[in-house]
């Protein structure tokens, strides 16, 4: 079995060289920036990425919403609960003097 294992990022393609034995990291190479890239292409990527942005926050936001919604019915039926049924409402602590 070999000592070293070598690993690429699937996210920034860095290769990795990792000792079996203890998980650590003896290596990384970083890929080199493409240089072929224009400012146009940038700009592209930019613009784009505001339609991410917003669909990413549109989502968030129905989640968050039925979030709340979840929980209000969550409190309805352990309010319901808490009415029928007479022991689980809490003692007073002075009470217990």
């Amino acid at each position: 079995m070999p000592d070293r294992v070598k690993v690429e990022c699937p996210c920034c393609s860095t290769r990795l060289t990792v000792d079996v034995a203890t998980g650590e990291i003896l290596a990384e190479e970083r890929p080199k920036p493409d240089a072929t890239k224009t400012f146009e292409d940038a700009m592209t990527r930019v613009s784009s990425g505001a339609g991410r942005r917003d669909e990413a926050f549109s989502k968030a936001f129905d989640r968050t919403r039925k979030l709340d919604d979840l929980l209000e019915k969550k409190f309805e039926e352990a309010r319901k609960k808490a009415k029928k049924d007479p022991s689980s409402t809490p003692r007073n602590p002075f009470d217990l003097e």
